[in-house]
Parts: C-alpha cells; structure tokens; sequence
C-alpha cells in the first residue's frame, strides 16, 4: 500500500488578506467618496437613498477582482501583472459598474461618486499590492519549512516548484536528508540540516510548521514511525503534488500512480455535485442561447459572405466514459484548412478566416455547444472534447490520459483558462495535469470560479507562453494524423472547416 501525503484546499493566507482587504478598500471608497461629494448632512441620507446601488457595486466589484484573478500568485515571467492588474481590472470593474448601475434608474450613483470611487479604488487596491509585498518581505505570511527527500533529483525537482512560484510563502530553513545516497550528492542551494533521524530536534530547533516531503513510495514507509507524531503535535506535511496543487494548480503526472488515483476517487465530491452541475448546466445555457442565437445569426452571415463553406459543422468528439457524440461549433478556418491532411492547430493558426479569428477570440464560435448542453453531453465546465482519434493515440504515450473522460467534457475548463492550446505532445501532457486538478477538486464554487475567469480570459486574453515555442514531439506528430483542436471535421461528417 502507498503511503499518500496530500490535504484539502485551504485558503491561504496571501487570499485571505487581499480578499477581506479589497472588501474593506470597495466599502470604504465608495463611503468616502459620497461624504466628499455631498458632505456629511447631505451624504448620510443620499446612502440611506442608495444603499441598494451601493451594495451592487461592491458585488460587481468583487466578482471582476476575482474573474480578473487579483488573487492569482503571479509566477516569475508575470511578476509585472502584480503591478499592472489592479489598474487593468479597476478599469474594466468601473466600467461594468457604470453600464449595470445606470441602465437602471432606480439604481443609480451619481456620477461624481462613481469616478472618485473609482479612482480611490484603482489607488487603495495598488496600495494593498504593495503592502503585502513589504509584509512579505518583512516574513510576515512566511512559514518555516524543511525539504525531507531521499534523492538529489528529488530535492532539485522541489526546489525548482519553489523557484518558479514567486509567492509561494514558504521560507525554507534547509535540507533533511534520507536513504542512501550521500549527502555530498544533494544541490547546494540549501544547507544540509541532517537526517531523517533527527528530524523531530530539527523541526523544534528551527520552529519549523511545514514539512515539505519528496520521497519514493517505499521510502514514505520507513518514515512513518518520524512523520506520525509530528503530525499529531500539529507539523503539516505536504508531499510534492500537494504543493504542486497549491503553487501550480496542477497534478503532476510523474509523481502520481494508480492508488493515489484511486484514494482521489474514494474522496471526490463528484456524486454530491453532479446533479446541481445539471441544473446549472440548464439554466446557465438557456440563457445563453437567449442571447446567443443572435450572435449565432450575425455571425453566420459574416462567415457566409466572407469564406465558401458551411456556417455551421459537425465533428465527431469523445464524451463521458468514452462515448463518442457530435460537437457544433461556427466554422472559423478556411474550407480548405485541411486538404493536404488533419494538422494542429496553434495559437497564431495561418487557416483561420479573418472573421473566424474574431469569432475565435471572443468564444463566439462555441455557442453552438450550448445545444450539446442541453442535450445532456456536456456540460459547462469540464474537460476539453477531443476527437476519438487523438485521444486513441494520445493515451497510448501520456500515462492516465482517459482519466480524463471519468468526467463530462465542458465548453469550458480549467486547462483551458490555465493553457488553451496544445500544439505538441508535451502540451497535451500539460493540459492533462490541470484536468486532473480539476477532477480532484470538483465542485460547486470551482466551476463559478472558472465560469468567472472565462469571462476574463475573453475580456483580456489569456497571457501564457505561446505553443509556437514548446517542443514538438516527432513521434507524436507521426501518429497524430488528426486534429484535437482544428475546427475541421472529418469527411464522413459530409462537413468542412
């Protein structure tokens, strides 16, 4: 038996503290700016008149704070995003506050308080950034952690996790060591504490709360009779693919088996939840279609007038369980796009029309998966569908790649918001691992999450390193011969691109 270290999500303390502060900076700025604008008397009964629009605006607030992923721990190649997001988010916050408030009459703001709000906002919310970067540096939301590994490649791999996260709230004290390689062999990034036999001393020593654990299986067993009663006198430990989870929010497929799996399984949520997805899945893609069937037309009719082919085409995709179904989409690439055989698509696709890149950009070209909705074979947040054929031979080379299918697939995801294209074989890995994610942490408040950040991924892009510089696997472009992600259906479909 396998000895698994994970935890539920928590909610850190980095959200904790930019949440409840956001909360305090919109409440405070929007009272601020009322007295500014009116004064006390005055001020005091406009809130008594408009408590109503005043409260909305908080909400709209929130919502775009999170859907703009204010609480997102940027990594090092978005450091900048820490800076500029609040400033980027504010804006668009603002401005959605405006069009809701005062497409209402009977709940508006004046227009004063809502540009000296906003402002005060944009200022307070930078200020907060700011002051939780000095905190931090300052070791105020630092934990004191150890690295307990059994081999040096293991110790680099957890040290790398750490690097690439510039906000992963640890401060690490050093190394522990097991096993039977020397410590001569470990990195030198971190100074070599001791042994797992003295592991218990070292944590007291050094007050350390987290242990950050990376040993092979038979390893984890040889160290329970150490780890047990530091857990019991309130250590935590946290294996690799739990702080993978928490820094990455991903599953990596290296460090996982078939009975961590399994120990996923038995502690999923997902039978409590699949029939509250259902009826969301109804109401959500009703509504949709109230204003999607417009889009639908306007759209059709540009793609008619500007490309020769079908406006709508029909692709044969692989749902749950396996099951093969039929996927709708607007047509976005050239009715030739695929004449010389399936290819990948990319993110910069030379085979996408000048309207279907529009299309593309802004997700039009998915309402019609909205019938797929209704129809019951998908649902809103879930998996990307692949085509039976790439997922056939996508599965013979990446290791629990149909775990994928246990699951609805869903018009959106969280490897889509996280890593949109998969253009090579180690992107379509990749993707897998935010799936994973996904299905380990199914539930409710997740897929809201995700359905929010679409929004901004629509609204701003989704800022990721381009598929065009990921490598491609040889042996993986032989046997693909179809298309996972072109919107080019196969022949016996009757359809075109």
């Amino acid at each position: 038996m396998v000895v698994i270290f994970h935890r539920r999500l928590q909610v850190s303390s980095r959200h904790f503290f930019l949440t409840l502060g956001d909360w305090l900076i919109i409440a405070l700025a929007q009272l601020a700016a009322v007295y500014l604008r009116l004064g006390f008397d005055d001020g005091g009964q406009y809130l008594l008149d408009n408590w109503g629009s005043l409260i909305s605006s908080v909400v709209i607030y929130m919502l775009v704070f999170y859907a703009g992923g204010m609480y997102e721990p940027p990594t090092r190649s978005r450091r900048l995003d820490f800076d500029f997001l609040p400033l980027v988010v504010t804006a668009i916050a603002a401005g959605i506050t405006g069009l809701v408030l005062y497409a209402r009459p009977q709940m508006t703001l004046g227009r004063g308080i809502w540009a000296i709000s906003s402002v005060l906002i944009l200022w307070l919310a930078y200020a907060l950034r700011r002051l939780f970067l000095a905190l931090v540096r300052k070791g105020i939301f630092l934990r004191s952690a150890i690295l307990l590994c059994d081999h040096p490649d293991r110790a680099a791999d957890l040290l790398r996790l750490l690097k690439d996260s510039s906000f992963s709230l640890y401060r690490v004290a050093g190394l522990v060591v097991c096993g039977a390689v020397p410590a001569s062999a470990y990195p030198k990034d971190l100074p070599l504490l001791g042994t797992a036999e003295s592991l218990g001393k070292l944590i007291e020593d050094h007050d350390i709360s987290v242990i950050l654990l990376s040993v092979s299986p038979m390893r984890s067993h040889e160290l329970l009779s150490h780890l047990r009663p530091l857990r019991y006198s309130g250590v935590e430990i946290m294996d690799y693919v739990s702080l993978s989870e928490e820094l990455a929010q991903e599953i990596p497929l290296a460090h996982i088996n078939d009975e961590w799996l399994m120990t996923v399984a038995l502690n999923s949520s997902v039978m409590q939840i699949r029939k509250v997805k259902r009826a969301m899945d109804l109401l959500v893609s009703l509504l949709g279609l109230v204003v999607g069937v417009p889009l639908m037309l306007v759209s059709g009719l540009l793609i008619k007038l500007t490309s020769p082919g079908p406006v709508i085409y029909r692709q044969t995709r692989v749902g749950m369980g396996g099951k093969p179904y039929v996927l709708y989409k607007l047509r976005t690439m050239r009715s030739d796009a695929e004449a010389k055989g399936a290819v990948w698509a990319s993110q910069r696709d030379t085979r996408v029309t000048r309207v279907g890149y529009y299309l593309r950009k802004w997700r039009i070209d998915e309402i019609p998966q909205l019938f797929n909705i209704l129809k019951g074979e998908m649902s809103l947040v879930g998996p990307r569908p692949e085509r039976p054929e790439f997922t056939e031979k996508l599965a013979t080379f990446i290791p629990f790649y149909d775990e994928r299918h246990l699951v609805q697939p869903g018009l959106t995801g969280w490897a889509q918001i996280r890593y949109p294209y998969a253009a090579s074989f180690e992107a379509a890995a990749r993707k897998l691992q935010f799936d994973l994610y996904y299905i380990k942490n199914m539930s409710f408040l997740l897929d809201i999450s995700i359905l929010l950040r679409t929004f901004k991924t629509i609204l701003v892009g989704l800022r990721h390193e381009d598929d065009s510089f990921l490598p491609t696997d040889d042996k993986l472009e032989e046997l693909l011969k179809s298309d996972g992600a072109a919107d080019a259906p196969p022949p016996s479909n009757g359809g075109t691109p």
